[in-house]
């Protein structure tokens, strides 16, 4: 048998299951993220390494008797990147071999029976990515507005808070955000909402997307800044997804592109109809997946691929069995 390590880290959270070749779960946990950007003292070496000796203990297995690991991590965007995060996985597993991925790839793989397609994903943060038939790969930096990343979940409660201040003080058309938000936040107007982010954010992520979920609610009753919102956010994942593809040079193919994070399942239909406006501006045989399996599966299909074993209907079958189908 096979043993193949199949990782999903996050920010917040990070996902590790056991499996064997033929599609078996055969161990799964979860821990603390791993996201070395936000990790200043090496947390996330433990996170990864800590999981990866707690499954060995349960299953009772040796180093040797690991045949690969693969991991899609957040927070692995540039060249500096993986050289950290390839220093410290080498550190842990050793002679086992590994790859590292940043985890768009493994929502992509989740949702695709073959490496070649494309993801756009929208949640805290986005960020989109390509490949071709030939195996060309095209991801975005995904390091900010600053450096050319737009359309997450926070960047729609950032939107939100922006026009509820400016409808307060009559510098734009009104909108029902101005007295929405300040309820959901417990305060009594948007003057008390000024001392959650000055001089410093006392609010959470968290927080944050629930001002994105109320976006949604008011556009669905008319509201039109919200609605404006969302066209605007799918406007740009639409593009930059499209980009992507243009990347890899197949924008006249019928490209399935996985959409994955909870702002693609927003109440309003509005972001995602923009979003497939913009994608079939260029490429307009793209058509869009869900992903079948939890990220942790694109990972291990990843993997696979790697060891040269098809993606067969046998495989399919087992991991359908598993806890780990969306």
């Amino acid at each position: 048998m096979k043993h193949i390590i199949a990782y999903d880290g996050g920010g917040t959270k990070t996902h590790i299951a056991v499996f064997d070749e033929i599609g078996h779960l055969l161990y799964e946990n979860i821990g603390a993220g791993c996201d070395h950007v936000l990790s200043d003292n090496k947390v996330y070496k433990a996170n990864i390494e800590n999981l990866f000796l707690d499954a060995l203990s349960q299953l009772k297995l040796d180093k040797k008797e690991i045949n690969y690991i693969f991991l899609g991590l957040s927070g692995a965007d540039i060249a500096s990147d993986f050289m950290v995060l390839n220093k410290v996985c080498h550190e842990i597993f050793g002679a086992i071999p590994f790859k590292i991925v940043n985890d768009a790839w493994i929502i992509m793989r989740s949702g695709l029976k073959s490496a070649y397609g494309a993801v756009a994903i929208s949640g805290t943060g986005t960020n989109s990515a390509a490949i071709g038939k030939h195996g060309k790969k095209a991801i975005l930096r995904s390091l900010g507005y600053t450096l050319g990343i737009y359309g997450g979940g926070l960047d729609i409660a950032r939107e939100a808070l922006h026009y509820a201040f400016r409808a307060e003080e009559l510098t734009y058309k009104d909108t029902i955000l101005e007295r929405k938000i300040p309820l959901l936040l417990g305060c009594k107007n948007m003057n008390e909402v000024v001392d959650l982010f000055y001089p410093e954010t006392k609010i959470s992520n968290k927080e944050l997307g629930e001002i994105t979920g109320l976006v949604n609610q008011c556009a669905i009753v008319g509201d039109q800044v919200s609605q404006d919102i969302l066209i605007k956010i799918g406007k740009f994942i639409g593009e930059q997804t499209a980009g992507v593809i243009k990347q890899v040079g197949i924008e006249s193919d019928e490209v399935p592109v996985v959409i994955g994070g909870r702002v693609f399942n927003g109440s309003s239909p509005l972001l995602i109809d923009e979003f497939k406006t913009n994608l079939h501006r260029t490429c307009p045989k793209a058509y869009i997946l869900y992903p079948r399996y939890k990220p942790v599966v694109g990972a291990y299909l990843f993997a696979l691929d790697e060891l040269n074993i098809k993606q067969d209907s046998f495989i399919e079958q087992n991991l359908d069995e598993s806890s780990l189908v969306i």
